[in-house]
């Protein structure tokens, strides 16, 4: 898929531009270890882009227990901020960017504002990116497509007319349901072929 076809391209935020999902990991297993919920990395890597209280719920309802999800969100943010100074883009996304430089561009992220906002910094990326979609900005968050649609909206640019890169299949399901289409970031590496 070439993105030259596109007249924007909108990007998820987490294992797609940033490699910080190890950082969300870790931070997820100290907050278990407080918590004393099962970690299952897997698991959580396949929830790339469900905001941090709505996995919460989900870990109480699949494990029956009842966590206060407010503290343990608090406890994993408090440990994610710790680790976020370590937090680098990935070379080929950087490149990729590098390339594009000038054209719409925009964030379409499950991450709170804060955070989003505080990886953009620290790693130079925030000039790129006029429009940046946070959990915070959308009711209904990934696989809903409002995070896309409003991306989109922010560009002034049609979605059919936006092409989106992803690192999970939720934020692919989120894309196809926002009617644009969708490039596969694996380890890094856009899947342009």
């Amino acid at each position: 898929m070439n993105p030259e076809q596109f007249d924007g391209l909108i990007f998820d935020l987490d294992g797609t531009l940033v490699d910080t999902m190890p950082l969300h990991l870790a931070s997820w297993e100290l907050a278990s270890r407080e918590f004393g919920f099962v970690y299952d990395a897997d698991w959580l890597y396949a929830l790339g882009g469900v905001p941090s209280r709505k996995i919460v719920d989900i870990i109480n309802r699949e494990q029956g227990i009842s966590l206060d999800g407010e503290r343990v969100v608090q406890v994993k943010n408090d440990h994610y901020q710790t680790l976020l100074p370590q937090a680098r883009p990935f070379p080929a996304m950087l490149a990729l960017l590098e390339q594009h430089r000038g054209r719409p561009m925009a964030i379409g992220t499950g991450s709170s504002r804060v955070n989003a906002e505080r990886v953009l910094a620290n790693t130079g990326l925030k000039a790129f990116f006029p429009v940046v979609i946070t959990a915070d900005d959308v009711e209904q968050h990934k696989p809903g497509p409002e995070t896309y649609l409003r991306a989109a909206d922010g560009l002034g640019i049609s979605p059919e007319r936006c092409l989106v890169f992803e690192d999970t299949p939720i934020g692919r399901q989120a894309a196809t349901a926002a009617g644009m289409a969708c490039v596969m970031v694996v380890e890094g590496q856009p899947e342009l072929g």
